[in-house]
């Protein structure tokens, strides 16, 4: 193994190819189907019979339910009523697809979903809230749209979600078999939803103990559920946070275990880091499979890095977090970096964010910043002023694509040359075949 420029790229292998748990082989037996779940999946979920093997799964079920949609009924022809609600349930439709989950059900002004089955993600809890979260915030948005064409206040959606052991397969029988997800933690999502005060999303206590280090809670709740034999405690999810080493915890939380027999890799990437301080730069690729320990390895290495900095001053560590579901999140990694390196959480509020945008690049570009802020702002999706959103409105796809990733590289070339060493660590990605252009040009 060595350590050097683009041209002799350093890999740490964290661990053997292992074998998968299988999920993809359920994803592939659905595809005789008449539909696939996650592509564009409507309820119900039907499979041919035998298509699909009987198991046990531990999944995630998200229910959302409309709230408000009986009113309208009694106000609404009954055509309008129906374009109401089917753009509606679209919107919740498209949010649960764009996170990776399936609708299993569409029951009226209602949605059933389930994250993990038939293919299983290592963030399922994660992403199943982010999607209760995207719904509430779309049909807030959607709100909005019906008082002022119908002057009908009180539209709204609640969400309630659950993980748990479940068994999964066809059920039915004739010309009706449906893909099926049987267990406790669905029948209790479906309970939480009932109970979620409108535009809230509402936890189970297991959903929030596995995802607990990415969002902001409210008080604990006790609720006597309907069929339950013991009062559950939920949560409301009031705030996601931002990336950071309390956001990517492993094992069993509070507990920190002396890291051993990864001395190889250490070794290299301590010597990554001090070429980094003699003012050599390099890429370095850490590859293996998921629980393989690569983001505790991660951990260790910025932990050596901010203790030298400590000791030896100006040294910066940017990092940006791949997330799974990224293929709907365009440049994820690269907001990332950028939120981490103006000092924002995710839920940053735009004016906020667009000011630390503004003087960041005044004090990096001077009278250039005109020229830099706008590529940036568009990447990290604010709203730009009206000039310089008509500028890049001027541009092709391709062409704006090229030009914010030379902003980008302009950007992260110019906090190089300030004579302070600095660490662009991405996790989560998988490794490419070769770097990226604007990886290689960093390096």
């Amino acid at each position: 193994m060595g350590w050097g420029t683009s041209e002799n790229l350093c890999t740490v292998n964290a661990g053997a190819q292992s074998e998968r748990d299988g999920a993809a082989a359920a994803g592939e037996a659905l595809e005789g189907s008449d539909r696939t779940p996650g592509h564009g999946t409507m309820a119900p979920v039907t499979v041919s019979p035998g298509a699909v093997r009987e198991e046990r799964r531990v999944v995630t079920a998200l229910f959302a339910d409309l709230v408000g949609s009986t009113a309208l009924g009694e106000r609404l022809d009954p055509e309008d009523l129906k374009l109401v609600v089917s753009d509606a349930v679209a919107r919740m439709v498209t949010s649960v697809e764009a996170f990776g989950g399936i609708v299993k059900d569409l029951a009226g002004d209602g949605v059933l979903a389930l994250f993990g089955a038939p293919l299983a993600h290592e963030d399922d809890p994660e992403r199943a809230i982010r999607a209760g979260l995207r719904i509430v915030s779309e049909i807030e948005e959607f709100a909005r749209e019906v008082d002022r064409g119908w002057g009908i206040e009180g539209f709204g959606v609640r969400v309630g979600i659950e993980t748990g052991p479940v068994v999964v397969g066809a059920m039915g029988a004739g010309d009706r078999v449906e893909y099926a997800a049987l267990g406790d933690a669905v029948n209790t999502a479906a309970r939480l939803q009932s109970h979620a005060a409108p535009g809230t999303v509402l936890v189970g206590e297991e959903t929030h103990r596995l995802a607990k280090p990415m969002f902001g809670w409210d008080a604990p709740v006790s609720l006597e559920l309907k069929g339950k034999a013991q009062p559950v405690t939920a949560r409301t999810v009031s705030a996601v946070l931002g990336p950071g080493p309390t956001t990517r915890s492993r094992g069993f939380e509070g507990a920190q275990a002396q890291l051993i027999g990864r001395e190889r890799e250490l070794a290299t990437g301590r010597g990554a880091l001090n070429a980094v301080r003699a003012g050599s730069g390099g890429i370095l690729y850490l590859g293996g499979e998921p629980g393989i320990g690569k983001t505790r390895l991660l951990s260790e290495l910025r932990s050596t890095f901010d203790s030298d900095g400590a000791s030896h001053g100006r040294l910066s560590w940017i990092e940006g977090r791949c997330v799974s579901y990224g293929e709907s999140l365009p440049c994820w990694p690269f907001r990332d970096l950028l939120r981490t390196w103006l000092g924002a959480a995710i839920d940053e509020p735009q004016l906020r964010l667009r000011v630390a945008l503004r003087r960041n690049v005044e004090r990096l570009f001077g009278g250039r910043s005109g020229e830099i802020e706008p590529y940036l702002g568009q990447l990290l999706g604010l709203t730009l002023e009206p000039e310089a959103a008509a500028r890049l409105a001027e541009l092709s796809p391709e062409a704006l694509q090229y030009r914010t990733f030379e902003v980008v590289r302009t950007l992260l070339g110019r906090l190089a040359d300030r004579a302070r060493p600095r660490v662009l660590a991405r996790e989560g990605g998988r490794r490419p075949r070769s770097p990226a252009p604007l990886e290689r040009d960093l390096a």
